[in-house]
């Protein structure tokens, strides 16, 4: 069945052959017409990208796990939770107004990535560095003029990390700035600026918080083409001769192993006390086994023994509990 058009409907079809019309006397003739195009779009990740990248951070967050745990004197952990590339202008205005800001220099490249600290996770920690629990705060606030330079400090950790989780990939010295008041932000990046955000979710024993990481376009570029020329050098050679060659290669690598008493208290007037040639006791029995630690990750219980004029160690197990690792951080 026809269906006759109204007026309305009528009126709209007018008008669009005619734009047709216009648009064609416009365009010189045997030429391709140009179309509207988004170049900010050019920067998207493919999903291997964003796999590769995902996968670099996520060794930084290790590492950052163990450092900053170890700065603190306490248990935490870490996890990358979001990868997402969004203009400059987007990020910053999911930064809430008191939360911690710090700007980061990034040689040879002079550009300059923005590190974001919640400050209901960043005051707990400023708590634990000098001593206390890190308990929750109940009710956010500013931050003095020494928090700011406690902060400063697990900024250059949070550099020194990222520095080495990119090394094997690009070279890139991360140097912290300054703490960035909320006007100054605005003015590291350009606003249309796209930029690489990643989240990390930071957990103490009693307080949790989000880390936010900004890069710049030209960082992402960069370290999108070593990647990229990473993956087409470093193909996986083909059969079982290959893999063989490989693990013989690996099992020539030479790692940081040690032995390490577990942690334990002694009284402040047996350590002023101490002389040279004198004998500590410890409050730990001779029964008790030290920890086998290779590159600091503890591999077996075991006790410490002598083979010929060399010392050695006989493992006993594998670790049981968290109890019979548990030992204070450097």
């Amino acid at each position: 069945m026809e269906r006759t058009l109204n007026r309305e409907e009528f009126d709209a079809l007018l008008q669009m052959v005619k734009g047709r019309k216009v648009q064609a006397l416009k365009e010189p003739a045997g030429h391709p017409s140009a179309l509207p195009y988004d170049f900010r779009q050019a920067a998207i990740l493919a999903p291997d990208q964003a796999q590769a990248i995902r996968s670099l951070h996520e060794t930084f967050a290790r590492n950052f796990t163990g450092s900053l745990g170890q700065y603190l004197h306490g248990s935490l952990e870490t996890a990358l939770v979001s990868l997402e590339q969004l203009s400059y202008s987007e990020f910053v205005q999911h930064i809430p107004k008191l939360n911690y800001v710090g700007s980061i220099l990034l040689h040879p490249l002079e550009a300059t990535a923005v590190a974001e600290l919640d400050l209901p996770l960043a005051l707990p920690l400023i708590d634990m560095l000098l001593g206390g629990t890190g308990s929750p705060v109940s009710e956010v606030r500013e931050l003095t003029e020494i928090e700011e330079e406690i902060l400063g400090s697990v900024v250059q950790l949070i550099c020194k990390e990222l520095e080495a989780a990119w090394l094997p990939v690009l070279k890139m010295d991360f140097r912290f700035e300054r703490r960035q008041g909320q006007t100054q932000v605005l003015r590291l990046l350009p606003p249309n600026e796209r930029v690489l955000a990643l989240s990390l979710e930071v957990r103490t024993t009693e307080a949790r918080g989000t880390l936010n990481l900004a890069f710049p376009g030209a960082v992402v570029r960069a370290l999108l083409r070593e990647l990229d020329g990473q993956a087409s050098c470093h193909k996986p050679e083909g059969g079982s001769a290959g893999h063989r060659h490989l693990r013989s290669l690996l099992e020539e690598c030479r790692f940081h192993a040690e032995l390490v008493s577990p942690a334990a208290a002694v009284s402040a007037r047996k350590l002023v006390r101490l002389k040279v040639g004198e004998v500590l006791e410890f409050p730990i029995t001779v029964a008790t086994p030290t920890l086998f630690k290779v590159e600091n990750q503890t591999f077996f219980l075991a006790q410490p023994v002598a083979i010929g004029d060399r010392r050695a160690a006989e493992m006993q197990s594998k670790p049981a509990t968290p109890q019979l690792t548990k030992e204070e951080p450097r």
